[in-house]
Formats: C-alpha cells, structure tokens, sequence
C-alpha cells in the first residue's frame, strides 16, 4: 500500500468513526425530546387556554413562553451533562442550529401578528409551515422519514385555517406526537445500540 492509498484508508476510517459518533450522540437527545414534547405541549394547550379565556394582552404569553423554553434550556444542560466528551458532534451542531432558528422565527412571527394587529390564531398555520423547514432540513441531514414529518406539518398547515378557534389546542397534540415519537425512537435506538456492544449506530 502507497503512501496515497494509505491516507484514503485513513480518511475512511476518521469519516467513520465520526459518523458513528454523531449517530450514537443525536440517539442521546431522545430523552430530551420525549421530556420537551410535554412541556411545548403544555405551552400550547396554556396559550389555547388564556385566549379562550379572553386574555389579549402579549405579557402573559411572553411570561409561559419564557418559563417554557428555559425549562427546556435548563434541561438540556442537566440531561447533557457528561454525555458527551467535549466538543459537540457535527450532527448536534446541525440539530443547534436547525431548532434555534426556528425558535427564533417563531418569536419573529409572534411580533410581527402582534405588531400588524392580526388573530393571534394565525400563528398555528405559520408554526406549522416553520415545523415542516425545520423537519426537511432534518431530513436531509438525518434520514427520509423525517421528510414524511415535513410533508404532514405542511398539510396541517391548511387544517389549522379551517379551526382557527382551536388551532393551539390541535398544534399541542400534534407537537407531542410527534416529538414525543421522535424521542421515543431515538431513545429505543440508543438502547439497541447499547445492549448489542457496538458503537455503531444508525440514524433514524
């Protein structure tokens, strides 16, 4: 073996072993995922609720929403916390930057319906559109299925204009489902992965 063939063997192998690595540390999110798919439920189904009870005023959703994603911050840190050995994986750097942008379109959007006056009902049909960016940007880095993901957000898009009075309501169930599923699925995986010895794993 040449001196080129021996450093594309070795290529090989770094490519790998940090595929592997970036699998078996996206399957340590699936905790996270099931335990954050009931808090985000539990913040929609509160934002159903204080708008069906009349609330208008923006404090009080900036309040629940605040205490929603520090929670899920908080949890982050605490469930992470000596999983991994250092610097972040390729893959969770992607999930970082996937589902804070989407964070952050969300809040977007929030002030831009409350600051050109429309039905904060509005909000559950662009969620959706933001949920089904954000699952096709999945899919391209972690596997198809998540495009299926995608393609029923994007259609529940326009079933969100057809309740609007209980469009929060609908996204609560559906967010749970699905990120619940999703947890569920990478956490079984993870534990597949572990009883079988290997250091292999697959993205779902």
């Amino acid at each position: 073996m040449n001196r080129d063939e021996a450093n594309q063997a070795l290529e090989l192998i770094r490519r790998v072993v940090s595929q592997a690595r970036d699998d078996s540390a996206l399957q340590n999110w699936g905790t996270l995922w099931m335990l954050q798919a009931f808090t985000n439920a539990l913040g929609f189904a509160c934002t159903q609720w204080q708008w069906s009870q009349g609330q208008r005023a923006p404090g009080p959703y900036v309040l629940l929403w605040s205490i929603v994603l520090g929670f899920n911050a908080l949890s982050i840190v605490v469930l992470k916390r000596g999983q991994s050995a250092g610097a972040r994986s390729f893959i969770e750097r992607q999930i970082w930057a996937i589902w804070t942008t989407f964070i952050a379109g969300m809040v977007l959007v929030a002030l831009i319906n409350w600051r050109l006056g429309l039905a904060p009902m509005f909000m559950p049909a662009v969620a959706c559109v933001l949920f089904a960016t954000a699952f096709s940007m999945m899919g391209a880095l972690m596997g198809r299925v998540w495009f299926a993901v995608a393609g029923f957000f994007a259609g529940m898009s326009l079933v969100m204009t057809a309740i609007p009075d209980q469009a929060f309501g609908a996204l609560a169930a559906l967010w749970f489902l699905v990120q619940f599923g999703g947890g569920l699925a990478l956490h079984r995986a993870r534990l597949r992965r572990l009883a079988s010895g290997t250091r292999e794993a697959k993205l779902v």
